[in-house]
């Protein structure tokens, strides 16, 4: 149980150093983060650790905290359906869907009035963005953003706990699935707020499932991740490489997942690539980056740097097909890299790393048990 308390009072300390940093405090920002990607290797070698097996009283234990966080987050979530207070983020999807059902373009309609200049007031995201929470706009309205978010956090929370459990104890996965539903950040940002991060981070959290075993669906999922929001799925991509036999099946998939942007874009190609990519290139950096005022050469060499370091995490996944426990730090690691280089470090996008950090506490706070002391099995291989 030490063990346990001690993963849940790093996380927790990590997420809640993270979402106290003030606009203004970008290098605070970028000190977290760095320490942050420190950390992933350390949970790695912590997973590996011999370890007796779990004591039933813990599994109880264990089970009981996890179900009060759930029937926690499900009573606030239903006290944000009846009361909604979603930012522009959600609200912009909601036009979204809303205009698309009307027969309206919405890269084409200026539904974001709070985007830059020039022809950016289109819709931000991609279609699959759309498709997540069309269903439940249709249905309920702006408050269906929030049952959308419910089903998503509840689906998050499984994924967690699933890639903590796979190829080790299955308390390691109610652990990490409880470590995740006891972050207040993630629930305020996606209940309260209506935050979209987790229609593209639930996806990559399954293809790392199936990356080895189901490589096509695996790059279906990958696929679809990015067209519903660039990134994580981009920093992602690379990280989920499987094995020789299966990379052209997982390429495959990468594109049958990407076909939903097609129809947008052959529709209205001007609005849609300003609105999604010319938007991204030029959007200037802001005052929650460790950028905003650094010289043009310093910020060149930091993004270099970054790019150096993304390609070199790719080779390393390429030459030796990683573990699951390793996969999921790759892709914690690249998202890290990319955020920390980004035009603006702002608080949903933490959201981007926070399910795979979970994952590898929840993995190192109960190692596999492996009877005579031998390495443990990954069920990734």
């Amino acid at each position: 149980m030490g063990r346990l308390l001690a993963a849940e009072v790093l996380v927790s300390f990590a997420v809640f150093a993270l979402q106290e940093v003030p606009r203004g405090h970008g290098v605070v920002t970028l000190g977290y983060v760095v320490a942050v990607a420190v950390a992933l290797p350390f949970l790695l070698s912590l997973a590996r650790q011999d370890a007796p097996p779990p004591q039933t009283a813990a599994r109880r234990v264990v089970g009981v905290v996890l179900a009060a966080f759930v029937l926690g987050q499900l009573g606030f979530g239903i006290l944000r359906i009846v009361k909604p207070k979603i930012i522009d983020i959600g609200e912009t999807t909601f036009a979204a869907v809303q205009a698309l059902a009307h027969g309206v373009n919405p890269y084409a309609l200026a539904l974001d009035p709070l985007a830059g200049g020039g022809d950016f007031h289109g819709y931000k995201y991609l279609p699959m963005m759309m498709a997540a929470y069309a269903p439940f706009v249709l249905m309920f309205g702006i408050r269906g953003i929030v049952v959308a978010n419910v089903i998503l956090q509840g689906a998050t929370a499984a994924a967690v706990g699933a890639l903590a459990a796979r190829g080790g104890a299955a308390l390691a996965g109610l652990a990490a699935a409880a470590f995740y539903l006891s972050l207040p950040f993630p629930a305020f940002q996606v209940l309260a707020r209506g935050v979209n991060d987790l229609v593209p981070v639930l996806p990559l959290l399954v293809a790392l499932l199936l990356v080895e075993r189901r490589p096509f669906w695996s790059g279906v999922l990958v696929g679809l991740s990015i067209a519903a929001k660039l990134m994580p799925g981009l920093a992602a991509l690379p990280c989920l490489v499987p094995a020789p036999g299966g990379r052209w099946r997982y390429a495959v998939g990468v594109l049958v997942g990407l076909a939903p942007i097609l129809p947008f874009a052959a529709a209205a190609a001007d609005p849609f690539f300003g609105n999604i990519v010319l938007f991204n290139a030029v959007r200037p950096i802001d005052d929650t980056s460790w950028l905003l005022g650094m010289p043009v050469a310093v910020v060149m060499v930091a993004r270099a740097a970054a790019v150096v370091a993304l390609v070199a995490l790719a080779a390393v996944v390429w030459m030796r097909p990683p573990d699951l426990g390793e996969r999921c730090a790759a892709v914690a690691l690249a998202v890290l890299l990319v955020f920390a280089v980004g035009p603006d470090m702002h608080h949903n996008y933490y959201l981007w790393f926070i399910p795979f950090m979970t994952a590898l506490a929840g993995r190192a706070a109960v190692p596999a048990f492996q009877p005579g002391g031998g390495q443990r099995m990954e069920g990734a291989r």
